[in-house]
């Protein structure tokens, strides 16, 4: 069984009364909700898309021509989701297997998690699969077309939810480290938000933790990876006023995911290797070099060298914050009678000092290492 199976079912019908403005075609960036769901789904590899139109349908249709989907009129949107989910699920091909369930105010979904999704229905042969965030279940359900009749003989008391809780046993909740399967757009705060997070293109502290989790992160490197974005936050707020181009959150992100593959061998460059693969290239960028670095005493401070200076100044596999003197005492008495141990850890010592020397220079200030 392959993708050419699998539907979704964009559910795109209401009023957005909440809202006060109408959700499908609210923009992110230079297309609209639905589109972007649409395209999203196009990446994943879905052929079947179907989106699910009521309220102001005309206006739908006219955005999304140039779009290979199926538009589904359901006219009796007025009565609730549910009787879009039934009138899309009756239009669905024969010949699809499973589907997910979209709503249009849930836009940014990650491709790897759809991605997660599918892997897991076709591995694990379940016939509800939910995303899950740090617990929390989500949108979307990837749902198989085995419960089509049972979902279309619902009165539709207590939604879809009171359906599919009839099928618990043959349910799976995925682990995904994406927030935006929580992430609705009910009031135009919400949607802010979402506009927010879509720009900064930067995993938050609660993805982070997701990351490590699924990267089966032990905890005691979770503990030094938060020390190390602490101490980080607090060295950048000590020369934010200087005018240097660095992006906090990226910079908080790095430090809470630089060890993510710190069990592996070279994993400063395999930790890197695996937050690009996600998508996150800059922050990529700035984890491959907080083992090993050379610092050019000429040029303006960056994030690469303001992680590898923090990750020197907490006990590596502990939180502990020490002085990176007594960091580099410990690291040095470690490795006695190694000459390549010793002359790496040398090599980062006169980095740390470089980017203490900079930061000086910098500011004015002695810099509190401590």
């Amino acid at each position: 069984m392959g993708k050419s199976n699998i539907a979704v079912l964009i559910i795109a019908a209401g009023y957005s009364s909440r809202m006060h403005d109408f959700k499908p075609l609210l923009p992110f960036g230079q297309i609209t909700a639905v589109e972007r769901l649409i395209q999203t789904y196009q990446t994943h590899g879905i052929e079947h898309i179907y989106v699910v139109t009521g309220h102001r349908q005309d206006d739908i249709i006219e955005a999304l021509q140039g779009y290979k989907v199926h538009i589904v009129y359901n006219e009796n949107y007025a009565k609730g989701m549910f009787s879009s989910i039934q009138k899309g699920l009756s239009a669905i091909d024969e010949t699809v297997d499973a589907f997910y369930m979209q709503p249009v105010d849930i836009p940014l979904i990650k491709v790897k998690t759809l991605d997660s999704l599918y892997e897991a229905y076709t591995h694990e042969h379940k016939g509800v699969l939910y995303p899950t965030f740090l617990g929390k279940k989500g949108h979307p359900p990837l749902i198989d077309m085995k419960y089509k009749e049972q979902i279309l003989a619902s009165d539709g008391a207590g939604g879809l939810k009171k359906v599919l809780e009839a099928f618990k046993s043959d349910a799976l909740h995925v682990n995904v480290s994406d927030q935006s399967v929580l992430m609705d757009m009910d009031t135009l705060d919400d949607y802010i938000n979402l506009v927010v997070y879509e720009v900064m293109n930067t995993p938050t502290k609660e993805e982070c933790l997701a990351i490590m989790l699924q990267n089966e992160v032990p905890e005691p490197i979770i503990k030094h990876c938060e020390a190390v974005e602490s101490m980080v936050s607090k060295v950048y707020e000590s020369i934010a006023s200087f005018g240097l181009n660095i992006n906090k959150q990226t910079l908080s992100a790095a430090a809470l995911l630089h060890d993510i593959a710190r069990q592996e061998k070279n994993h400063a460059l395999v930790g890197a290797q695996k937050l690009r693969a996600m998508g996150y290239e800059a922050i990529g960028n700035i984890i491959e070099t907080h083992m090993d670095m050379d610092v050019n005493a000429h040029t303006p401070l960056n994030a690469n060298e303001l992680l590898f200076l923090a990750d020197k100044l907490v006990i590596v596999s502990e939180d502990e914050v020490c002085g990176f003197e007594k960091r580099f005492e410990k690291a040095l008495k470690k490795c006695e009678g190694n000459d390549d141990a010793l002359r790496n850890i040398t090599r980062r010592l006169d980095a740390t000092k470089a980017i203490i020397s900079k930061i000086k220079n910098l500011t004015g200030k002695v810099f509190n290492d401590g």
